[in-house]
């Protein structure tokens, strides 16, 4: 069913509370307090639990003050962090008559701290920082030959070194590494993994305006309340949801930085307009793909049609993603699809010049289906088509516009045209099922810019979007003020069916007992066009 889309299911409803304390964590642990609870057990139990192994976001990247705050826990015990491993490094320099120990050597009798990454990137590294847990010595013959090992003895005697190891890194290396080692899994005595979101309740509230507030420096402006909820909506909105936090708080941290710079003088404090306003100061400096995308709108390079009808042609949506979410940014794409007599193959043309992603390309295969799924009664289903995102030199991945690809289909196959002032995202199932997508507050921001860009004040326009992305609406009040005045409207939807009659004017239609598509009906209509072609070739 099709669902008009309020301005008030847009926007999140959580409102920051008061500051509360840290007690002390790390601002990358702050909401991992369960985690770092059963972590402190585990360092207390030595002879249970000897090497542990932790993932989760961000704490390689603050893989120092992580050993800081490890040096508090534990304070008769050597704390050795090292956030760049190499051979040498580690195992130290045995010269001829003198060794300069190394990061194994100082850590003998306490905790080694260590990231992960470098050994999935060095297999070699691995292997010798192995030995060493196996066997309690650093054996320098053992180490791999190397251009940073060349002037060391090799011979030197062992170096005896028992101690703790702590691993740290993210899920997807820890299964690059176990393709190295099928046992690296098995080596640790303790595994913690550290949620990379949350599913924010009242509770959490007070502990993200005290992360926040913390961010704070001296002689800086502080942030006021309205700056605390604007920020909240903000994190959120760049996670993609109305309800889920993500733990990549160090993005959120820089943002919060530049907005105390840029407020530096003659402000007694920080509110929500300067929040608000804070991406496009920063954009301004950085986001150049997404200038030079508006420009190219804005000189008509980028040909997005918002008035009148056209045949197999839709606007979908897709977004390019950058280094971060201030840089990230949704396109839209005019979807064409043609049709010719032919044997009934359909033409990826992104896949044919090596443009599609397995995902994308995925996409269009269910799309495939799902049309000879309707048609399967026809005799003879003799049409080839094609499919082509339009001016576009870029990969593409992702199954998000297989939605907007089967209506164009759809419109070439029936002749019937489809308004130009409406985009369309969400995934397909076989059976017409519209799933939801990714990025779904970004896409609908693409198409609100090129609206506000090259469209008419005077006109309305739409979106149509998955049902099940309505969870995830974290829209600005710009775009919530639109809807309020009619101009801008979004439609949500579960089945590609229930689009149909909105945008050709006519029903899909049901097959009858009789094996045929009612009168009226765009399947029927189809079914019409393709017995006149059939008959026309064998005329």
């Amino acid at each position: 069913m099709l669902r008009k889309v309020l301005p008030g299911q847009t926007e999140i409803r959580f409102k920051a509370a008061k500051p509360a304390r840290l007690n002390g964590l790390p601002d990358f642990l702050v909401f991992h307090k369960e985690e770092v609870r059963t972590f402190r057990q585990a360092l207390g139990n030595p002879g249970l639990f000897r090497h542990i192994l932790i993932t989760g976001p961000e704490i390689e990247a603050n893989l120092l003050q992580f050993g800081q705050y490890l040096e508090e826990i534990v304070k008769d015990q050597p704390v050795v962090a090292e956030p760049n491993p190499t051979l040498l490094s580690l195992a130290g320099f045995p010269f001829e008559n003198k060794y300069r120990p190394g990061k194994i050597s100082e850590a003998n009798g306490g905790l080694l701290l260590l990231p992960i990454k470098p050994f999935v990137e060095d297999p070699d590294l691995y292997y010798f920082l192995k030995g060493v847990l196996l066997t309690g010595k650093i054996d320098f013959l053992s180490l791999p030959e190397g251009s940073d090992s060349t002037n060391i003895n090799r011979f030197h005697p062992s170096i005896d070194s028992r101690f703790r190891l702590i691993l740290v890194g993210e899920e997807t290396e820890v299964d690059s590494i176990s393709q190295i080692d099928a046992d690296f899994y098995g080596s640790f005595d303790f595994k913690i993994h550290m949620p990379y979101e949350i599913s924010l309740e009242k509770s959490w509230l007070p502990v993200f305006s005290g992360l926040v507030k913390s961010w704070e420096k001296p002689g800086y402006p502080p942030l006021d309340q309205a700056a605390l909820d604007s920020l909240l909506e903000l994190a959120l909105r760049w996670n993609d949801s109305q309800t889920r936090l993500s733990l990549h708080l160090s993005e959120l941290r820089s943002f919060v930085r530049e907005v105390l710079a840029f407020n530096n003088k003659g402000k007694k404090s920080v509110g929500r307009a300067e929040i608000e306003a804070g991406p496009a100061l920063i954009q301004k400096r950085t986001a150049i793909h997404k200038r030079k995308y508006i420009e190219n709108i804005k000189e008509g390079l980028i040909g997005v049609p918002l008035k009148g009808k056209k045949t197999g042609r839709i606007n979908g949506l897709s977004v390019i993603l950058l280094q971060s979410s201030l840089l990230d940014f949704g396109q839209v794409n005019q979807v064409s699809a043609r049709v010719s007599l032919g044997s009934g193959n359909l033409i990826n043309i992104e896949r044919e010049v090596n443009l599609s992603g397995s995902l994308h390309d995925k996409g269009v295969f269910i799309l495939q289906s799902y049309i000879k799924g309707m048609f399967s009664h026809t005799q003879s289903f003799g049409l080839d088509a094609s499919i082509l995102f339009e001016q576009n030199s870029s990969p593409i991945d992702g199954d998000s516009a297989s939605c907007a690809e089967l209506l164009a289909l759809l419109s070439a196959l029936s002749g019937l045209e489809i308004p130009c002032n409406i985009a369309v995202t969400g995934a397909l199932s076989q059976y017409g099922d519209i799933l939801p997508v990714g990025s779904v507050n970004t896409k609908i921001q693409a198409w609100f810019d090129v609206i506000r860009l090259t469209g008419s004040s005077r006109d309305k326009y739409k979106i149509y979007i998955p049902k099940d992305n309505m969870r995830d609406l974290n829209l600005p009040r710009e775009i919530r003020e639109s809807m309020k005045k009619g101009n801008f409207q979004i439609f949500s939807c579960s089945h590609v069916e229930d689009l149909i009659p909105d945008i050709f004017g006519v029903p899909a239609g049901r097959i009858s007992k009789s094996g045929k598509y009612p009168n009226g009906s765009l399947f029927r209509i189809i079914e019409e066009r393709i017995d006149r072609k059939r008959d026309g070739e064998e005329t």
